[in-house]
């Protein structure tokens, strides 16, 4: 049993990484770095853009999961499991932040 208990523990952090989608991976390596033309090209179009105050741009994908290991694009936030990638990018369009959270309609 306590082998069990061990081998359960050691693929812990597999399993972890499997939740992790790749458009997050993605985005978390190319802060400060991509374009938006870059991510466009990775991403496709963005679900809708808004003009920042200040400067910059907002960009919004909405996603749900297929299955734990395929996100497909979708569209529209009132899919079931949508989940909304939220890309600012600075006045020379360079990705600065990013947020992952559940849709809102």
């Amino acid at each position: 049993m306590k082998v069990i208990g061990s081998l359960l523990f050691s693929l812990l952090p597999v399993a972890l990484l499997a939740c992790t989608s790749w458009q997050a991976d993605y985005l978390t390596e190319q802060i400060h770095k991509a374009t938006q033309d870059e991510v466009a090209a990775r991403l496709g179009k963005p679900t809708e853009t808004k003009l920042l105050q200040g400067g910059g741009t907002e960009w919004v994908y909405h996603y749900f999961p297929d299955s734990p290991f395929n996100y497909a694009y979708k569209g529209h936030p009132a899919e079931p499991d949508c989940q909304e990638y939220i890309l600012t990018f600075t006045e020379q369009k360079v990705l600065a932040y990013w947020l992952k959270q559940e849709c809102f309609e």
